[in-house]
């Protein structure tokens, strides 16, 4: 469903209706696409760190290595098998993307590979052939190194080397995931020395073999860059100029077979707790999330540039709430990801009526990241025929928002639990599917420097409401309010978390109060904003929602709260009036 680029002059112009503009800069996709390969990356619980490698460099292959004591060979990969899942991507209405096989191996150095001696270090190597694959990828379930010991995973031109991976990478599912290096071999390197006399354990559960065509295999470019379709527009063109912040929750989902997106959300209490969330087609059982790689920030430097970084990633999390008849996934990430990565958890909103324009930031096939809008308001499902046979109709009708037509952009195939956005920049579903992609080029504006796409075919898609996956299953049921409102405030709209931001004063945009010095050594200024006259009460908490201090606030004028009882730390201040909430973080530093 490819769209068929166009090329048109500067002069020619066209203003047909059910037309999209998209601004070129460069004339999009028409310069040679590149690839970049993702770093290996940790699956598991990390209870260590999120970066994976460790120094150190493999001994390689010598020329006293005979290929049939290392060599395991797979037999080519069923054709029918490879069809399939090509033609699944062409007709799922649900906006996964496939582009692996999984082929289990269970290899370990006990019984497959050669071990030599190189002075102090005993190494062990397997080389793993899966004909016809594009670039590979490699799962360890079984991963248990002694203190010492070294893993490395490389091609066999040592190109593409990865590792050094140690007892550092150790977690306590014994799964381990590394990513995809291009072609059809890989060799797995471990390194013992020979002080240590059992190793631990290192066994391969399986190979990812992808089966889509990348080009340019060879280059330290991602395999997916450029893959999306023409109408797609870049994060870091115009249209996110004002979605430079919020860009920041919008990860990129690999599960071995399969790319989805994903979105760090906010809960009440403020505190960067890892909560993701995506769709349940993505991520519905343990398996998947023990082997699923989140990818930050992976985004093209400039618009329809070129292609962005993969290193900033995490591996594994744990399922907490996820849907059945609702599609939906809540899932806490194996490790808080770091300053460094600079992320946003997306606020949200659970008002059932939204009138405002809505966007999408997602990332289509795999690609970087995109922005697509619908200049209208979203509309409701109200019955089960407004969405049309297959696949979306195994969730319930009424826990969709229906997006009738993107004006700008699209979604593909890999958008699957990419968030919408409100116009207040909230969260209010996420994808589940349907059929909206791009039309052909039908023309060029020179006044706002787009290729024009017929928008035809850009129509019906569908998000989960986060308000119906909030507590439609009750208390005991896979439900989001139990984790995203864990100070149990009743409220229904927050804003949006930035943890390595500079200003901790404000963390919604609702605020009734200033309060200053923050951070504060011993007296909290709070001072009402817009001439505040109500009665209201306070409370002071930990991030871990235990209640420090609490009490009630005068109409009118300024309170000076003391704070010395309270140790060195964050805080929340939450204020409440007439059944309403809104809450503020401080430090307190000595």
């Amino acid at each position: 469903m490819a769209a068929h680029a166009r090329i048109f002059p500067p002069n020619v112009v066209s203003s047909s209706p059910g037309s999209v503009s998209l601004r070129t800069g460069m004339q999009p996709r028409l310069y040679l696409r590149l690839l970049i390969l993702p770093i290996p990356l940790l699956c598991g619980r990390v209870t260590a760190e999120a970066q994976l490698q460790h120094p150190g460099r493999p001994f390689g292959f010598e020329s006293s290595l005979k290929a049939a004591e290392v060599m395991y060979v797979l037999p080519p990969p069923d054709p029918m098998e490879v069809e399939a899942g090509r033609m699944d991507n062409e007709r799922d209405e649900a906006k996964t993307m496939r582009f692996a096989l999984e082929r289990p191996v269970g290899l370990s150095p006990d019984c497959h590979g050669s071990w030599e001696e190189y002075g102090e270090t005993r190494v062990w190597r397997v080389h793993i052939v899966s004909p016809e694959a594009v670039s590979l990828g490699l799962v360890f379930n079984g991963y248990a190194l002694a203190d010492g010991v070294r893993v490395f995973v490389y091609d066999p031109g040592m190109v593409h080397t990865r590792g050094a991976f140690t007892a550092g990478n150790n977690k306590s599912s014994g799964v381990l995931a590394v990513g995809h290096i291009p072609g059809q071999e890989v060799i797995v390197e471990m390194q013992v020395p020979v002080r240590v006399e059992d190793y631990g354990i290192l066994r391969i559960e399986s190979v990812s073999h992808a089966f889509l065509p990348t080009g340019g295999c060879g280059l330290k470019r991602d395999i997916r860059f450029g893959r999306s379709q023409d109408c797609e527009i870049d994060i870091n063109c115009e249209e996110g100029a004002d979605w430079q912040l919020h860009k920041r929750s919008v990860v990129r989902i690999y599960t071995t077979r399969e790319y989805c997106t994903g979105v760090l959300i906010n809960n009440t209490g403020y505190d960067g707790t890892p909560y993701l969330l995506t769709s349940e087609h993505c991520i519905n059982r343990t398996y998947y999330a023990e082997r699923s790689v989140f990818v930050f920030n992976y985004e093209s430097p400039g618009c329809f540039g070129g292609d962005g970084s993969v290193e900033m990633s995490i591996s594994g999390c744990d399922t907490l709430a996820v849907g059945d008849s609702i599609d939906f996934s809540l899932v806490r990430l194996s490790a808080s990801p770091p300053d460094s990565f600079d992320v946003f958890y997306a606020g949200w909103d659970l008002d059932n009526v939204q009138l405002s324009p809505s966007v999408t930031i997602h990332h289509p096939e795999g690609d970087v990241k995109k922005i697509s809008k619908d200049d209208q308001a979203v509309s409701n499902v109200e019955k089960a025929s407004d969405i049309p046979q297959g696949d979306l109709r195994d969730y319930y009708y009424f826990s969709y928002w229906w997006i009738r037509q993107w004006d700008e952009g699209s979604t593909e195939g890999g958008s699957s639990g990419a968030p919408l956005f409100n116009s207040q920049k909230r969260m209010i579903g996420i994808l589940t599917g349907g059929y909206a992609s791009c039309g052909d080029s039908i023309g060029y504006d020179p006044q706002t420097d787009r290729v024009i796409y017929n928008k035809t075919l850009n129509r019906n898609d569908y998000y989960t409401k986060l308000n119906v996956a909030w507590d439609y299953y009750g208390e005991s049921g896979p439900v989001l309010k139990r984790w995203l409102d864990p100070l149990n405030t009743g409220i229904t709209s927050i804003g949006g978390y930035h943890p390595a931001g500079t200003d901790t004063s404000l963390v919604g945009e609702d605020a009734w109060y200033r309060i200053y010095p923050n951070p504060v050594r011993d007296i909290l200024f709070i001072v009402p904003l817009n001439n505040r006259q109500e009665q209201t009460g306070y409370f002071v908490t930990d991030l871990s929602g235990r209640i420090h201090l609490s009490g009630s606030l005068d109409p009118g004028g300024q309170m000076q709260l003391d704070v010395r009882s309270l140790a060195p730390g964050f805080y929340v201040i939450g204020f409440g009036s007439d059944g309403s909430r809104v809450f503020q973080k401080f430090v307190v530093a000595r």
